[in-house]
């Protein structure tokens, strides 16, 4: 019955204009009055950037949701496109940010003024989301006058038409991020990307070895070692791949220093030096079955178990090594350890033979 929709039916609506001429100002009382014929409005908000519109209408009825979707969807405004969407918000709240206009209907029923006096009282007033039950409301006091704050939903409104509401919304809530170290600001304002830039590398630190290391956690395309600056750029095949990467290996110890991983906008990747490490790749387009990171590794494909663990042993202190046919299971005492036995032996060739390291839980 909902299939046009990208989202189960919902109270709150999601609105996207297109193609608005310029000589119109769409407003709560415009939306208002088309909407209001499906049932009673609970909230409006409109917010307004370039050739896109978007807005939310939130009904008091479920059904009246449904029945305004199914009849005005896809309808024509102004000769611009109306298209419309179950909103993943669960509710509508208001409060002051700038460019922005909301009215919020049930505070206007139970005033003794008439409801359009109260929409015309607040349409000039502006307003932002408390997205309850996925981002937490509170607030810096000095948040709302935020410049930069408001820059950064200015740049989100002007986002495809396609992008979720949710994704949206999120993006707007953080602080007024100049009261933060600018370490912290650069973490705010990160967006997750399949492209990740990884900091302070220790100095025995290859390509290769980055490669052994950051390959567990997913398809690899492109590394571009910066080895004088101790810097990394990895590509992966999708955003959750680098998401895991981010997650698992951020601040953990690697050989002899923490390296901080950032999340950083999608672009070529280029050597500038004669000392930068340029690699590669063309993984197969397929899923890749992540495992968690573990200090529990198993080394297959082994033509000496005792000589090889003899090697490892020169690397990390083993909690407990048990031998298999042509195998290896190391216990060892930190995630970080296993890293380092990721990085040096995984593929590493010994009489004729590449091992092959497994991460276990």
């Amino acid at each position: 019955m909902y299939n046009n929709s990208r989202d189960p039916p919902n109270k709150i609506l999601l609105l996207i204009l297109n193609s608005l001429p310029s000589s119109f100002t769409l407003n709560n009382q415009f939306i208002h009055q088309k909407f209001n014929q499906f049932g009673d409005i609970n909230k409006i908000l409109i917010f307004e950037k370039g050739k896109t519109t978007k807005a939310f209408v939130e009904f008091h009825e479920l059904n009246s949701a449904i029945q305004a979707k199914k009849q005005l969807n896809g309808c024509n405004i102004q000769g611009g496109k109306m298209n419309i969407h179950f909103s993943r918000l669960k509710n509508l709240n208001l409060e002051i940010v700038d460019n922005s206009r909301g009215t919020d209907y049930t505070q206007a029923s139970s005033n003794s003024q008439n409801s359009d006096s109260m929409l015309n009282s607040r349409t000039e007033e502006n307003i932002q989301f408390d997205l309850t039950n996925h981002i937490s409301s509170t607030q810096s006091p000095r948040a709302n006058s935020s410049p930069i704050r408001n820059e950064q939903i200015n740049r989100l409104l002007e986002s495809s038409d396609g992008e979720d509401d949710l994704k949206i919304w999120k993006q707007t809530m953080p602080l007024d991020i100049e009261e933060f170290h600018p370490e912290i600001q650069k973490l705010l304002q990160q967006r997750q990307s399949r492209l990740l830039k990884i900091l302070n590398f220790d100095s025995k630190i290859t390509a290769k070895m980055i490669y052994n290391v950051f390959s567990k956690f997913g398809n690899l395309e492109e590394i571009l070692y910066e080895k004088s600056s101790s810097r990394a750029y990895i590509k992966y095949q999708s955003v959750n791949q680098a998401i895991i990467a981010k997650e698992y290996l951020n601040n953990i110890q690697f050989f002899d220093s923490q390296i901080r991983i950032y999340f950083e906008p999608l672009q070529s990747l280029q050597p500038t030096t004669f000392q930068d490490e340029y690699m590669i790749y063309y993984p197969e387009s397929q899923p890749y079955n992540n495992t968690p990171l573990s200090p529990n590794l198993l080394i297959t494909d082994v033509q000496d178990p005792s000589e090889i663990s003899d090697q490892i042993q020169m690397f990390v202190k083993a909690k407990e090594i048990k031998y298999g046919v042509n195998s290896i299971h190391l216990t060892l005492f930190s995630n970080a350890d296993a890293l380092k036995i990721i990085a040096v032996f995984s593929d590493y060739e010994f009489q004729n033979q590449k091992m092959n390291i497994i991460l276990k839980q």
